[in-house]
């Protein structure tokens, strides 16, 4: 994704530790998407408005199309899933320790860590504490905290930059208009800073090819459009091809869109753009694209509606045509099903799942040609509303 392949001596060793599979932008917590679920001004039955075209897309397309068995419909016990012969193979978070390949880095901070985005050499943590929230840079060296935080970080798919926001506070610990937006670059630790002056708070939703793509918030809830930034530009650029994002892939072809919604907040409807050719590819009112395979070919949806803690079923699509290729959902039984939290394609042909059941989270990794799926970590006691979860999918 960034503009270099160089990806510095401790990255290259790394991706031999863990066996080069490809790191991908496209693990988004479905409730990050419900929040923003009806675009500022979009009413009910409103359409979102678009000019095509205006994200610089890659070149390059998928690989040759993979064959895909077995079932449409997987269900997934966790207790019964069988224990994978290797752990994640993407950044993952467990209990305070955040795990890349081979190394791991403590966050040494008080609270509930929420959201952390790694990078060659540390990682950036969203830390929860006493209804406010600090943006944690953690490193071999230790923890800093660098202000509070005004966005969930995010890294690149080579983990060469990161991009976070950080804000002042007022009395009562709110995060104040004016937050800045950094993009960190870890192959030399130099940042780039832009002022973001009326916002508080600022959804970041891709880092492409050291482009950061974001949509700002006013304190009074206004969210602005789809806007786009690299280091070295005075101020972010407004993209008018696509207004209501909920996803990107990482070769920056395709892009998920919701374009609408109906019944009073019940049901969206997304469509998704072919950015090198501008064509829409398909539209629908079932599925919200969260995010994509390394090559686009594969992508994960969440229902069109989410409401109460957390989606029960979640689905593998064609990224070029919508098809259907997996239903997850738990084993049927009403008094244990089991909740997706969210997910991260871990390579072309493998997601990486944090779900949760009675009580209990696992790392669950899906194979989507065949539609198995194994215990990546295996389930251990807490969730996101009890004790925090003891597992989590880095930002990438």
């Amino acid at each position: 994704m960034p503009q270099s392949s160089d990806l510095g001596r401790g990255a290259v060793v790394r991706g031999r530790s863990i066996r080069r599979r490809r790191r991908v932008v496209g693990g988004v917590a479905f409730a990050a998407v419900v929040a923003i679920a009806v675009p500022v001004g979009l009413e009910v039955g409103d359409s979102v408005s678009r000019n095509d075209g205006q994200v610089a897309p890659a070149t390059t397309g998928p690989t040759t199309p993979t064959e895909i068995t077995g079932p449409r419909q997987v269900q997934l016990d966790l207790t019964a899933l069988p224990l994978a012969d290797e752990p994640p193979q993407i950044p993952y978070v467990e209990g305070q320790t955040v795990v890349v390949g081979d190394e791991r880095y403590n966050v040494d901070a008080t609270g509930d860590l929420k959201a952390v985005a790694a990078f060659d050499g540390g990682a950036h943590a969203y830390v929860s504490r006493n209804g406010a929230a600090e943006l944690v840079r953690v490193t071999p060296e230790g923890s800093e905290v660098l202000g509070a935080a005004a966005g969930t970080p995010i890294a690149s798919a080579d983990l060469r930059w990161n991009a976070y926001a950080i804000g002042d506070v007022d009395k009562f610990g709110n995060v104040l208009r004016g937050i800045t937006l950094t993009l960190f670059d870890s192959q030399d630790g130099s940042t780039s800073e832009i002022n973001l002056p009326a916002a508080n708070y600022v959804d970041i939703y891709a880092l492409v090819d050291g482009t950061v793509y974001l949509r700002p918030q006013s304190s009074d809830g206004t969210e602005l459009p789809l806007q786009s930034w690299a280091a070295g530009e005075a101020a972010p650029t407004v993209v008018s091809g696509s207004f209501a994002i909920t996803a990107v892939s990482p070769n920056g072809d395709l892009v998920a869109d919701l374009t609408k919604v109906t019944d009073f907040g019940t049901q969206t409807c997304s469509d998704v753009v072919d950015l090198v050719s501008g064509a829409t590819l398909w539209a629908t009112c079932k599925n919200q694209v969260l995010g994509y395979s390394p090559d686009g070919s594969f992508a994960w949806a969440g229902p069109e509606y989410a409401d109460g803690y957390a989606p029960v079923e979640i689905a593998i699509l064609d990224a070029r045509t919508g098809e259907v290729i997996r239903e997850l959902q738990g084993p049927g039984d009403i008094d244990h099903p089991v909740f997706f939290m969210n997910a991260s394609f871990e390579d072309e042909d493998h997601l990486l799942i944090r779900a949760e059941q009675d009580g209990q989270t696992a790392l669950v990794r899906c194979t989507v040609p065949t539609g198995e799926c194994e215990a990546a970590l295996p389930p251990v006691d807490g969730t996101s509303d009890t004790t925090g979860s003891p597992y989590l999918l880095t930002n990438l």
